[in-house]
């Protein structure tokens, strides 16, 4: 049976015109190399909906695997993000002009929601394959944290398989070249590695049962 995968990205959001996760949406779907049944969400960065749109889309699709992906601006390398709290402190509103400061993302979930991907294992795999890439311990507490617990939290209140976590990529270069001095001197990363680094993530989480236990790199 094939596997059913879901990949999120965010529309822009802040001062961001472009979110380099959409032209990753778009390499996925154009790709005919994934070995899965492959849904694609553009999701609103407006917190009030994410829950609402996690929710639906679980039950719609009953995905065997689920990776959302966030822009990480400043970052040079794909971060594998372990670990969500339940938190909202929003350093900025979002796109409805929403600005929590440290309310739980759900009132009953605990503090934290750890990544059921072999989170490890792709980290290396894509650094053994020329990807840059590291294991996060924190996805910050603006929306990509909240969409990594919401997704976790409902997986476990559902009662379902699904595998799922969250990976933040760095800008793309059409993003940089937009900015303003000195902020066109932040790494970028091209839509076509990043696209690369996700489908690797989407075959060893769908592979790889068990991750690798050894120490951590100085991530």
């Amino acid at each position: 049976m094939t596997a059913k995968v879901v990949v999120t990205g965010f529309e822009p959001w802040g001062t961001n015109v472009e979110n380099p996760t959409l032209e990753v949406l778009k390499h996925l779907r154009a790709s005919n190399d994934i070995d899965a049944d492959l849904t694609t969400i553009q999701l609103p960065v407006e917190s009030d909906k994410l829950a609402e749109i996690t929710d639906r889309k679980l039950d719609e699709i009953k995905p065997d695997l689920w990776i959302s992906l966030g822009l990480a601006p400043g970052s040079s390398v794909v971060a594998v993000e372990r670990i969500a709290a339940n938190v909202m402190d929003f350093t900025m509103p979002d796109n409805a002009g929403r600005q929590h400061g440290g309310e739980p993302v759900f009132k009953d979930g605990p503090d934290g929601r750890m990544s059921t991907l072999p989170v490890k294992t792709i980290a290396r795999d894509l650094r053994e394959s020329g990807v840059p890439a590291k294991i996060s311990n924190s996805p910050s507490t603006y929306l990509c944290n909240q969409m990594m617990y919401t997704v976790l939290h409902l997986i476990e209140k559902k009662g379902m398989n699904t595998r799922a976590g969250f990976i933040h990529v760095p800008a793309h270069p059409a993003l940089v070249a937009k900015q303003d001095y000195p902020l066109t001197e932040m790494p970028s990363m091209s839509t076509e590695l990043v696209a690369k680094a996700v489908k690797a993530a989407i075959r060893i989480s769908l592979e790889t049962q068990d991750d690798i236990k050894v120490p951590t790199r100085n991530d």
